[in-house]
């Protein structure tokens, strides 16, 4: 059995000249070797270990793109301590509101510190006055020797911290074991196939799951080479992935279905890049669309992108990522299934010659050592093809979220983790229909939330991924109705049209007919730290201000 230390250690010891990462930020690459990586953890454990922590407090972890990310979140837990990082407040955000929401979440966890830039800094102490937890930067590290310190680890005990995206509430602490990350670690690469001539490629930030544990916590366990890019450099520049991958030889890549949309939005047609190594480009962490994967084959094949590289995996904090992973090398299941039935929210019936069908892509089997099975609102498990809640279990389920014992008993039922999404099995597969709480149920028929925002996301004159679907109860009529919500592109100005297009695309498309469609300001939407639409908080404040919008 091995921890995140004793990994850390034996690859210094065996690798120490090897390359860990290539970090890329504003066109320059900083090398970090195996050697630098573990002197500047041993750097951070002897910076906090001034801080009169004890064993087990939380070190949270504000700061941009910087290796001091990985040199910190190490060195926290060489100290006996849980990191978890934050996102830091950008400029897109509404200051009010992130530290409003991260106000009542320091509160909540109680951190032993905070470790942020320098620009932050005071900006947090101005903002929380009440909090009494020590507030330090990068440059306090810097003046700390970088021997050894290793701490004695339980392999059972919480290494670290992950949260969730906060979409429906108050960010929940993932605790996760040393334990539960070997244990997922060794089985996600084994369904992968990973090999030493693999080579990672990202631009995820590592506030997210996908970032923290697929492109940090794996490739560091496994000693694979792992290129680094600034996220918000990669949404304003998104060709500079295809230059890593062309330039690194890269082979493997993680990241959420609109990031391929973003790539087909925006990478120039006609630009020739040799894209050959990428052996697996996987999609996870939101629905993954069949119509996405089309569109990125197509308009990519000649630069070494087929449909059988284009693969999809079913993962959450709550058991450290993945709990399934399609077959690589073998081009992802299409289930082709009837519209009307998947609306009835029963079962996943066969599409028919003649009727509307909607195409679904597999997320795979379960991996080594996970299982899952579809619940019915009993609690019973069901039968191939019928939709149900996706309940999940295995040897790198989490342990609990940090001081929500009440949630974790609600969602953690006898080692069963009772997820919220919605789907059904079909051949030993896994298919996502939908979440529990994005399900919008009108006169009786089901429509999902995200599906509606994909569609809207295509219309021509709205904003991509600046477009909410809401469920609004209205009493007279007894049921919900869909509210839609949609930022214009800045050159498009004929709101009215742009409003009488959405109604009609969305009913072409076997959608509602939306009780109301508001085309709001530029920025006015609100979204998550992480980059989520936040449909609660957006229905809130529509709601607020529906005279003013209406008018």
């Amino acid at each position: 059995m091995q921890t995140i230390l004793e990994a850390l250690e034996s690859l210094c010891i065996r690798r120490g000249d090897e390359v860990f990462c290539d970090f890329i930020k504003a066109r320059r690459t900083e090398r970090i070797r195996y050697i630098q990586l573990y002197r500047g953890a041993c750097r951070y454990a002897r910076l906090f270990q001034g801080q009169s922590l004890t064993a087990g407090d939380v070190v949270l972890i504000i700061l941009n793109h910087t290796p001091d990310m990985y040199y910190a979140f190490l060195g926290a837990i060489l100290s006996g301590l849980l990191p978890a990082f934050m996102p830091a407040l950008t400029s897109k955000q509404d200051p009010m509101l992130y530290w409003e929401s991260h106000r009542t979440l320091f509160q909540h966890i109680a951190a032993g510190a905070v470790l942020t830039t320098p620009e932050q800094a005071p900006r947090l102490r101005q903002q929380m006055p009440e909090l009494s937890m020590p507030v330090i930067t990068p440059q306090d590290a810097g003046r700390f020797p970088t021997q050894a310190c290793f701490s004695d680890v339980d392999p059972d005990a919480p290494a670290f911290l992950q949260h969730s995206s906060g979409t429906t509430g108050l960010k929940k602490g993932v605790a996760l074991t040393h334990r539960a990350l070997w244990n997922q670690v060794n089985s996600y690469a084994a369904s992968l196939n990973l090999s030493p001539s693999d080579r990672i490629v990202s631009w995820l930030p590592l506030y997210h799951d996908m970032g923290l544990i697929a492109c940090f916590l794996l490739p560091l366990l496994t000693g694979t080479p792992l290129v680094q890019l600034d996220p918000f450099e990669w949404v304003a520049a998104p060709q500079m992935l295809f230059d890593a991958i062309e330039q690194y030889r890269a082979t493997l890549i993680w990241q959420p279905n609109f990031a391929f949309q973003h790539l087909c939005r925006t990478v120039r047609r006609g630009t020739v890049w040799d894209l050959s190594s990428l052996r697996a480009w996987i999609n996870c962490s939101e629905p993954c669309k069949a119509e996405t994967f089309a569109l990125f084959a197509e308009q990519f094949a000649a630069l070494g992108v087929s449909p059988q590289k284009l693969h999809v995996a079913y993962a959450m904090a709550e058991t450290v990522f993945a709990v399934t992973q399609t077959q690589l090398d073998v081009p992802v299941r299409h289930l082709q299934v009837d519209s009307e039935h998947l609306q009835t929210g029963q079962k996943a019936e066969p599409a028919c010659a003649g009727r509307a069908s909607t195409a679904l892509l597999s997320t795979g089997q379960a991996i080594p050592g996970m299982k899952f099975q579809i619940i019915d609102e009993h609690g019973a498990p069901v039968g191939d093809r019928q939709i149900g809640e996706v309940a999940v279990s295995g040897n790198s389920l989490f342990s609990g979220y940090f001081k929500r014992a009440e949630e974790t008993e609600k969602k953690l039922r006898d080692h069963w983790y009772f997820t919220g999404d919605l789907g059904f099995s079909c051949d030993q597969a896994l298919y996502i229909t939908g979440r529990k709480h994005d399900l919008i149920i009108v006169h009786g028929k089901n429509f999902y939330a995200h599906e509606l925002e994909f569609t809207l996301n295509q219309i021509p004159g709205v904003k991509p991924g600046r477009a909410v679907a809401a469920g609004y109860f209205r009493q007279e009529i007894g049921s919900e109705e869909v509210v839609v919500l949609a930022e214009a592109e800045s050159s498009y100005v004929k709101s009215d049209l742009l409003v009488t297009e959405i109604k009609q695309v969305l009913l072409d498309t076997g959608g509602p007919l939306p009780f109301d469609v508001c085309i709001v300001p530029p920025g006015w939407l609100v979204k998550t730290t992480s980059g989520k639409i936040s449909r609660g908080a957006n229905l809130e404040k529509y709601l607020g201000s529906r005279q003013v919008l209406t008018a």
